[in-house]
């Protein structure tokens, strides 16, 4: 048997094993827990800036979502999560009460957060463009909570967060 014809057979042997379905211990002994396994999450930011001037609410995205969108693409490992942190800085405009069920920050502005997969962050900005306001909107599936890498979260709307994605 030439050496051309042994590499032949060497690979169709490797890929019968490789084809053979794994036994049980197999399957559940993966090393999964093995510290050195388990890796940080990794995550998109973005800050929007929400200001009214002369009764117009105006949203500016940094990074825009194409920007984003390049990011996301050049990171190994890929993105798991986007967190778009809002900044509303005198008031929380009409368009934007979906963040906050707070009257005083409906007058005096603060901030909010949304915390997404990418898939639904993809959703998202589709759904904003087709809209055609320039504003960003709700998620349609709530804020994720804070991941538990990160310390959890106490305050009322990461409670009441924990509790939805519990239910799901």
């Amino acid at each position: 048997m030439d050496q051309k014809n042994r590499k032949s057979a060497r690979k169709a042997s490797q890929s019968k094993s490789a084809k053979q379905p794994k036994s049980p211990d197999q399957n559940v002994f993966q090393g999964q827990n093995y510290p050195k396994k388990s890796r940080k999450l990794v995550i998109l930011n973005q800050w929007i800036e929400i200001e009214v001037e002369d009764g117009q609410t105006i949203t500016t995205l940094y990074p825009s979502n194409e920007q984003l969108i390049k990011e996301g693409k050049a990171m190994l490992p890929p993105p798991d999560l986007v967190y778009r942190r809002l900044n509303f800085s005198t008031c929380v405009p009409p368009e934007y009460r979906w963040a906050t069920r707070n009257p005083e920050a409906w007058e005096r502005g603060g901030t909010g957060i949304q915390r997404m997969t990418v898939d639904t962050w993809l959703k998202v900005i589709e759904q904003e463009k087709a809209l055609g306001t320039g504003h960003v909107g709700p998620t349609g599936a709530g804020t994720l909570p804070r991941p538990a890498e990160h310390g959890e979260c106490e305050c009322e709307v990461c409670r009441r967060n924990q509790v939805k994605s519990s239910e799901n």
